[in-house]
């Protein structure tokens, strides 16, 4: 068994829910890195002397170190992440990932396919938002293996691309045309992820991992009518990035472009649902101080289903329609929700809160942009949910059990 912080804190709950009768215990923590995303599933069983480790993003904009801290709290080094699942290219969501390959094995990434064209806009987004300066997402913009050698690792993790949806399957949409495993938004990928370890336990094929990738084509159409209006000409066919390179008055007018896109410029944002195919299984909040009775009460349980998020923009009917369309057959098995980008009122959407689920946002506690917002916290307190708000703090972390 690894020994870490994580499993220091976690030992005893590990040996206290597996006496239970459940073959296999899962723990999902929110771990505490502020204004960013750093998830984390961790499967252990009776019969097993590892964990299977699953991870939804891993960025923090607050301080990266906050993420790389909690990396090495909560793995072995060394230690396999089965897989590595990424919302969106930007660095809130994505830098510590250059840490999390070189301290961990990574076996997996699955990552949202981008267009050329939309990779162009987010590379020249990274370049304003960091000054012009290099990052790990403008790397794996241009090439994800590259920027994946570029970390400096032993062993190069599979790339899996996330479609659109299935009726994308012929469009042109291959980043930079790379070779990445095509997987249909939609699909249950829960044997991509096990292919190797295929030979495991019936009740972990009860559990599925539904990636669905959302194209904003909303955010490019107002950034090229923005260009379109500030160059006086049809831009969608020019080279931006040999434009911000000349620098001058022209770089300007780009940058300006970009302030005039509401809300964080993500051309594509991909969400997950983890958990059970079937309504059959049950998690709970565990908390050391409060929870002293773990082996014997359920603790307002609710089903086990986790939807991730990201910074998916559920505001609006068609908006909030596509969500539901995409996950219908899971619904009713959704207990926990990673509340959109940080809580931003303007990522939100009040249907989510008809779910009896845990509702659980990221934020810096001191965060310029007002995360959580107000109406986001009181919409969900009015419905009778508390939000559990996870911050750079460490005793903000949420820890949820599940037994399958």
């Amino acid at each position: 068994m690894y020994i870490t912080m994580f499993s220091v804190v976690s030992k005893e709950l590990y040996k206290k829910v597996l006496r239970r009768k459940c073959l296999i215990m899962m723990i999902r923590n929110f771990l505490p890195v502020g204004q960013g995303a750093f998830y984390c599933e961790r499967f252990k069983s009776k019969d097993s002397e590892e964990y299977i480790n699953i991870i939804y993003d891993c960025g923090s904009s607050t301080d990266k170190s906050l993420v790389e801290q909690q990396i090495k709290d909560n793995f072995e080094r060394k230690e396999t992440i089965h897989a590595l699942f990424i919302s969106h290219l930007d660095d809130d969501h994505v830098n510590g990932i250059p840490f999390l390959l070189k301290y961990c094995k990574v076996k997996k990434i699955f990552f949202p396919i981008v267009t050329e064209m939309n990779a162009k806009y987010l590379l020249l987004y990274n370049l304003i938002k960091n000054r012009g300066n290099d990052s790990f997402v403008a790397s794996f913009l241009r090439n994800p293996y590259n920027a994946l050698s570029e970390v400096g690792i032993e062993n190069t993790p599979g790339l899996y691309q996330v479609r659109e949806n299935v009726q994308d399957s012929n469009e042109e949409v291959d980043l930079y045309r790379i070779d990445a495993i095509p997987v249909y938004s939609g699909a249950d990928i829960f044997s991509r992820i096990f292919e190797d370890e295929y030979k495991m336990s019936e009740m972990y094929k009860k559990w599925v991992y539904i990636p669905y990738n959302f194209r904003r084509k909303d955010r490019v159409a107002q950034l090229q009518k923005e260009l379109n209006i500030l160059f006086g000409k049809n831009m969608n066919n020019e080279d931006l990035i040999e434009i911000w390179k000349k620098g001058g008055i022209e770089r300007e007018k780009i940058r300006i472009a970009y302030t005039k896109v509401k809300g964080s410029f993500n051309t594509n944002s991909m969400t997950l649902y983890s958990g059970p195919e079937e309504l059959i299984v049950q998690q709970y909040l565990y908390n050391k101080k409060s929870c002293k009775h773990i082996c014997k009460y359920s603790c307002n349980e609710k089903v086990a289903g986790c939807l991730y998020t990201g910074d998916y923009d559920a505001s609006g009917r068609i908006k909030w329609r596509e969500l539901f369309n995409a996950y219908f057959k899971y619904w009713n098995n959704i207990g926990c929700v990673q509340v959109p980008h940080h809580g931003s009122r303007k990522n939100y959407n009040t249907e989510l809160s008809k779910l009896d689920a845990y509702f659980v946002m990221s934020a810096g506690r001191y965060n310029r942009y007002h995360h959580p917002h107000s109406v986001v916290v009181k919409d969900l307190l009015f419905n009778g949910h508390y939000p559990y708000i996870v911050t750079e703090n460490k005793l903000s972390e949420v820890k949820i059990v599940v037994d399958i």
